[in-house]
């Protein structure tokens, strides 16, 4: 079994991985970044090109590893490794994208009918969102687009200056 004891509460990464042309995935820590990581497995440490297909970061990376592998224990094939369907791979990889740390102390599963209809809140979407604020903003500021400020009175433009007639 890995000795983890080196990383005991230590900031880092929680990477999922996938053996591609397979149903294996790879739930790993890592307190370098996930890239390095993720370059020494695909290099040397494995007979299938891999893939990352998820990390968050978090503030203890033992306590959050230690999560997924007693959350996903049934479909546990060796160390590290899990075996997932869609429909539970679909599962992990949304505890993923919520992205919340999971030292937290674990709150019971509530499903809300209407909660459940809004869309999940991800990396992705609030760098999206971001984006689009960015972008109007950038679109009222180049037209000179502005509202007139209340309470002063529109002023009409000036009337054209008059030719003057020739002697």
């Amino acid at each position: 079994m890995f000795d983890d004891s080196a990383y005991r509460d230590k900031p880092g990464f929680i990477y999922l991985i996938h053996a591609v042309g397979t149903d294996r995935y790879k739930i790993g820590l890592t307190t370098r970044s996930v890239e390095a990581r993720f370059a020494e497995l695909n290099s040397s440490q494995s007979p299938f090109s891999l893939e990352l297909i998820d990390w968050f970061e978090t503030d203890d990376v033992t306590e959050d590893e230690k999560y997924f592998h007693e959350k996903y224990s049934a479909y546990r094939v060796h160390g590290e490794w899990f075996s997932f369907d869609k429909r539970t791979l679909s599962k992990v990889r949304r505890e993923y994208q919520d992205d919340v740390g999971f030292s937290l102390p674990k709150l019971p599963m509530m499903t809300l009918p209407a909660l459940s209809k809004l869309p999940t809140i991800s990396r992705n979407n609030i760098a999206l969102a971001m984006a689009g604020v960015g972008a109007l903003w950038l679109i009222v500021v180049m037209s000179g687009c502005q509202q007139p400020s209340k309470g002063l009175p529109d002023v009409p433009d000036p009337p054209p200056p008059q030719k003057s007639q020739l002697v």
